[in-house]
């Protein structure tokens, strides 16, 4: 049998050969995954996309490729973003075949339910109830205009567009977002901003309030008085999360926080304009706090923007669709 050795000694060689290659392909592989975090693991928030996230970054150009879709998602560190930037995989290119308007209307179809009062006037169990009670505060969720049925704090808006306008990302990011606290509610009740946009908190009611963050990936919590201010930038939020006050247990809040420019929080009749969008297919998302299920699918519905004019796109909320309070 000793035909056989030279085999049996290349076969040795080639086994530890190949078990040497796996090891540093595994040390190489901890080195730039969870075990290379130069930034701490305090400030880091590791994201894993839903699959419905997943597939909107394949369906706005990622490709077929898992990769491609990953690339789609936030980086995991937050850094970069305080400064008002953006990670390569995320930018969209400038260039598109011309620009348009997205608008329409967000409605109730038939008679909404009466809304519920969170407080009551005069309510002396109330906390705080010389400032708290000293108006009714009816829940928010569902605002419906009795005259067009128009939904009052719906949110429509493009996630993955397939490209930025750079005065729409300029002006959102010079917006002046407030967030107020006032006859112990939140103002607004819905708000929307773009990623690197600087959000003042402040509270004009003579009582202590605060501001608990219970967004996925950004989590503050903050006491706030009258006359104090708080600046909030750096964070962003791929779907609405939801903000509450500890110390009046009805207050509530949805934020989104995007990279992209293209979102708009309807009006008192429903109402909703989105300049400066990419001409051709795009993908809108519709979010309401009182709905059931989504008025689209989760990655949006796919909407075809005219250049150089209007393209309007309208939902109905139906009362079967009303998630119960």
């Amino acid at each position: 049998m000793l035909w056989n050795q030279p085999w049996t000694r290349r076969s040795t060689k080639l086994g530890l050969g190949l078990g040497l290659g796996i090891g540093l392909a595994g040390l190489m592989l901890a080195a730039n995954g969870c075990g290379n975090n130069k930034g701490g693991t305090e400030d880091t928030a590791v994201v894993v996309p839903p699959p419905s996230e997943v597939a909107a970054a394949k369906e706005s150009g990622g490709g077929s490729s898992g990769s491609a879709a990953v690339d789609k998602t936030p980086s995991s560190n937050p850094a970069p973003e305080a400064k008002g930037g953006s990670s390569k995989a995320e930018a969209a290119p400038v260039k598109a075949e011309g620009w348009g308007t997205l608008k329409g209307q967000i409605t109730f179809d038939g008679d909404p339910p009466a809304p519920t009062m969170l407080v009551t006037k005069g309510d002396k169990g109330a906390k705080d109830p010389e400032v708290c009670a000293a108006q009714n505060i009816p829940s928010q969720r569902l605002v419906v205009d009795p005259k067009t049925k128009g939904i009052r704090y719906a949110i429509v808006y493009i996630p993955n567009p397939t490209a930025k306008n750079p005065e729409a990302v300029s002006e959102k990011k010079n917006a002046n977002v407030v967030f107020d606290q006032r006859n112990c509610t939140f103002v607004p009740h819905v708000l929307a901003a773009i990623s690197g946009a600087k959000i003042k908190i402040v509270s004009t009611d003579p009582v202590k309030h605060n501001v608990d963050s219970k967004l996925q990936n950004n989590k503050f919590n903050q006491a706030l008085e009258k006359g104090k201010e708080l600046d909030i930038t750096g964070i962003k939020e791929r779907s609405p999360g939801k903000v509450v006050c500890d110390i009046h247990n009805w207050m509530s809040a949805y934020w989104l926080i995007t990279d992209s420019p293209y979102f708009a929080v309807t009006d008192e009749q429903g109402n909703y304009e989105i300049k400066n969008v990419p001409a051709g297919t795009q993908k809108v998302v519709v979010w309401l706090e009182a709905a059931n299920r989504p008025l689209t699918p989760t990655s949006g519905e796919a909407v075809n923007i005219k250049a150089d004019g209007e393209t309007e796109f309208s939902k109905k909320l139906e009362p079967s669709n009303v998630r119960p309070e």
